[in-house]
């Protein structure tokens, strides 16, 4: 049975909030008074707000498109996710105020939440347990500062709501002030939460760890004068999770995604599907359904995936005896119950993101768009060892440590050592694929940003990685070197639309290089908060 809860959200409208619910007494409505009777009844709202601040395929359109590595043909190129695939977005787009709305949904449940769950008894013979208690008032926290780590990377500064009597107007907060209460927030979480939970779509201890070292690493790159302090803070918070030894990366990193695969242990915070569960997307995970809109049969010139990579270079550039080429860059496919090998290649097609196939069944290639129950990997171990390493490459500490952190990277994608697999017998040595010894801070930097584009491809963090970087614009004009923006094709082809996107990116982002690294902040929200300016360029 389902729980709708409704709330009143930021003046922008009334939202409501679905999630599981496995007692057998539920409460069918909850209203703004947020009415609690048991441990569940908290757990359950909470769990609604994890749901409402996962954007979904929201982010991948805006964090995914809005780079060199990937384009969207999600309907004609006046549509939302083309539009930012060109560099062509405008306050009016929909999947930045998808984004922001959700973000400040989640933010206006979080505050009911806090400021509820905080005044019921808790203990024995009370309302709620203390476990029950300080469970439901960590996700309330730490979900309100992920939500005001997505607001402040991808719009700098936004209005900051802390509680109920503060919840609409108001101008934007400085980047500092949002920055400390996301700080806040996650250290509250860390505290309240416990040190294990039965899924890992309930965050525990070492996910607000997580984030947190997230944080504190994007925090100290905000201006090109780094943050050793702040960096430091990574490597202390990246250390915890690495520490709990709750945490390993997966031998075969495909067994990270599909419907069973779900709460593996190199995952940390996931966001659910459920197939059937009644809510944002019906059960399917839309990011799946935009990797491989169309399946195995599809003309890709009439029909293309709502999403994909940019380029053959991408795949090109790749070793092939690294297991994520060809799982992130999928150029080759059985179709299941045949023989039938597809392949997506140049001339007819780019390859797919493979991350968006569900192999962990035999006929998960297979199933629609509403059907695809894959959860969304906010965090896994992979990246917390990557920031990490970042940390200490920027602050110039202990480079041979971070060398090793990304050599093991490395090696469980070489399948070396440890993650050796005598069904897949390594192509290469460790001297092939190590990083030298002697590897100074520049380069061990340019193996890092190399080693995070090959292990996250479609996981939501190229943009957000190059804006850290200071790089954006320069990373994009590389679009110039792909054979698609020199060849010449029939008009009105899959490669003709390809070529049209790349010069659309190199047009926007030489013309105004530094425009980009913000989006603009929604016309609905300026409607509804007149306190609210513009970002610059929109």
């Amino acid at each position: 049975m389902k729980k709708l809860f409704l709330l009143l959200s930021l003046g922008l409208s009334v939202v409501a909030f679905y999630s599981c619910n496995d007692d057998d007494n539920p409460v069918d409505e909850i209203p703004e008074e947020l009415v609690i009777q048991k441990d569940a009844d908290a757990a359950n709202y909470v769990k609604g707000i994890f749901k409402t601040q996962n954007a979904g395929s929201g982010y991948s359109f805006l964090l995914e498109s809005a780079s060199e590595a990937t384009i969207s043909f999600e309907g004609e190129d006046t549509e939302d996710g083309p539009l930012v695939s060109q560099f062509d977005i405008d306050p009016n787009n929909g999947y930045v105020s998808w984004i922001w709305s959700r973000q400040y949904e989640a933010v206006a449940a979080a505050n009911i939440a806090i400021e509820k769950i905080s005044d019921i008894p808790a203990g024995e013979g009370e309302i709620l347990s203390e476990y029950g208690k300080n469970t439901a008032l960590g996700g309330a926290y730490f979900v309100r500062g992920l939500a005001y780590f997505y607001l402040v990377q991808l719009w700098g500064e936004v209005p900051l709501y802390t509680s109920t009597a503060n919840a609409t107007g108001g101008d934007r907060a400085p980047v500092s002030a949002i920055y400390a209460q996301i700080e806040a927030d996650l250290k509250k979480a860390e505290e309240l939460f416990p040190e294990k939970t039965s899924f890992k779509s309930e965050p525990n201890k070492y996910a607000a760890d997580a984030v947190l070292s997230r944080v504190y690493l994007t925090w100290a790159t905000l201006t090109t004068t780094p943050d050793n302090t702040k960096f430091a803070n990574a490597v202390t918070y990246a250390d915890k999770v690495i520490n709990s030894k709750q945490y390993a990366l997966l031998s075969d990193i495909i067994q990270n995604w599909g419907r069973y695969n779900k709460n593996g242990q190199e995952h940390i915070y996931t966001i659910s599907y459920v197939l059937g569960e009644d809510g944002p997307n019906d059960g399917g995970n839309h990011q799946s359904h935009c990797a491989f809109s169309y399946g195995f049969d599809a003309d890709p010139n009439t029909q293309p995936p709502h999403i994909g990579p940019s380029s053959i270079t991408l795949y090109d550039r790749w070793n092939d005896a690294d297991q994520r080429k060809e799982f992130s860059y999928t150029a080759h496919l059985l179709k299941p119950h045949t023989d039938q090998v597809y392949t997506f290649l140049p001339p007819r097609t780019l390859p797919v993101f493979g991350k968006g196939i569900d192999r962990s069944f035999e006929d998960g290639p297979l199933v629609g768009p509403s059907e695809r129950d894959m959860d969304r990997i906010e965090l896994r171990y992979a990246e917390v060892l990557l920031i990490k390493a970042e940390a200490l490459i920027e602050s110039n500490q202990k480079l041979a440590e971070a060398r090793s952190l990304i050599n093991e990277i490395r090696h469980r994608a070489y399948r070396l050592g440890a993650y050796a697999d005598p069904q897949h017998p390594a192509a290469v040595t460790e001297d092939e694929v190590d990083i030298p010894a002697t590897a100074n801070q520049a380069e061990l930097r340019d193996a890092l940003r190399e080693e995070r584009f090959n292990e996250f491809v479609y996981e939501q963090k190229r943009w957000l990685d190059l804006v850290r970087w200071h790089n954006l614009a320069e990373t994009v004009k590389t679009v110039a070197t792909f054979p698609e923006y020199t060849e010449t094709y029939a008009p009105g082809s899959f490669f003709a639309k390809v070529q049209k996107h790349l010069k659309a990116k190199y047009a926007a982002i030489t013309a105004n290089p530094t425009k980009y690294y913000r989006f603009p902040i929604p016309e609905t929200a300026i409607e509804t908060n007149s306190t609210l300016t513009q970002n610059p360029g929109y």
